[in-house]
C-alpha cells in the first residue's frame, strides 16, 4: 500500500490529530456519497492514505469511526437548536433545529439514511438524548406559564417523533417545493397542537 504508514499514530500529537481528522472527514465523505456499504475500511483508509492499524488506533474499529462521523453530523442540528434558542427562545430553537435536519436530508440523503438507520437500530447519535433533555428543560419554562398542552418531556419527544416522520417522508420522495411545503406545514401543525404559542411572540 505504498507509503500509507507515513502517518502512523506514533508520530507527534499534532500529526496524530491531523490523521484522526482526515479519517473522520474521509468517513463522512464516503458515508454521504456511497452510504455505509461503500464506506468500508479499505475505502476510508485509501482516501485518508493510512493503514487499518491507524484507524484502529484512533477509533477502535470501523463501527467506531462510523459512529464518530454520525455524531459529528448531528452536531449541526444540535447547534442550530442552541443558536435559535439563544436568539429567540426554545420555540425558535425547535424551528431552527427542525429546518436544519430537513435541509441535511435534502443535501445529504445517503448520510441521512445512515443516521436514520442508527436511530431505528436504537443507537442514535450521542447528542440526541442530551438535546431532547435540553429541549424539555427549555420548554418547561413555557409549561410554568401555562402555554403547554402536555408535559415538557412529552412535548420534546413528540416534536422529535414528528421530525423523524418528516425526514422519512423526504427521503422517500423526490425533492420538490411540495415536499418542503409539507415539511414546514408538519412542523407548524405539530407546534400548534402542542404549544399555545401565539401569545408568546414566536
Amino acid at each position: 500500500m505504498g507509503n500509507i504508514t507515513d502517518k502512523h499514530p506514533k508520530g507527534s500529537s499534532k500529526v496524530s490529530g491531523e490523521v484522526k481528522r482526515e479519517l473522520l472527514d474521509a468517513a463522512r465523505r464516503l458515508l454521504s456519497s456511497v452510504g455505509r456499504e461503500g464506506a468500508t475500511m479499505r475505502a476510508i483508509c485509501s482516501e485518508a492514505k493510512v493503514g487499518p492499524p491507524t484507524l484502529y488506533y484512533h477509533y477502535g474499529d470501523l463501527n467506531g469511526l462510523h459512529r464518530a462521523a454520525i455524531d459529528e453530523t448531528y452536531q449541526e442540528v444540535a447547534k442550530a437548536y442552541q443558536i435559535g434558542t439563544e436568539q429567540r427562545g426554545a420555540l425558535q430553537g425547535v424551528r431552527e433545529g427542525w429546518e436544519t435536519f430537513m435541509l441535511f436530508a435534502k443535501r445529504e440523503p445517503n448520510m441521512c439514511r445512515v443516521v436514520m438507520r442508527q436511530i431505528i437500530d436504537g443507537e442514535p447519535p450521542s447528542l440526541v438524548a442530551s438535546t431532547l433533555e435540553k429541549v424539555a428543560n427549555d420548554l418547561s419554562q413555557l409549561d410554568g406559564r401555562g402555554f403547554m398542552n402536555l408535559s415538557a418531556t412529552d412535548t420534546a419527544q413528540l416534536l422529535w417523533m414528528s421530525a423523524l416522520g418528516s425526514i422519512c417522508f423526504s427521503l422517500g420522495n423526490a425533492d420538490s417545493e411540495r415536499t418542503a411545503f409539507l415539511q414546514r406545514s408538519m412542523m407548524d401543525m405539530t407546534i400548534d397542537a402542542l404549544i399555545d404559542h401565539h401569545d408568546i411572540g414566536v
